[in-house]
């Protein structure tokens, strides 16, 4: 039996990724806060102080995505 046709494909959809990105950075940014303020010296006698610098790189990645998102919404 032969295949039927194949339907093209539906066209993408035109989205706004911009206030997700936001949130993402927004979380990153309270993580950090929340470090920094509650487990400061938890983290110094652990050793574990580059959870701050994830945070830290969690915005700054997130800025990036920010900035692709935009240029791709244009």
């Amino acid at each position: 039996m032969p295949k039927p046709p194949r339907r093209p494909d539906p066209a993408p959809l035109e989205t706004d990724d911009r206030p997700v990105v936001l949130v993402g950075i927004a979380l990153w940014i309270v993580a950090f806060v929340v470090l920094v303020v509650f487990f400061r010296d938890d983290l110094h006698r652990h050793h574990t102080t580059w959870w701050l610098w994830s945070c830290g790189i969690g915005v700054v990645l997130g800025l990036y995505g920010l900035r692709y998102a935009a240029r791709r919404r244009r």
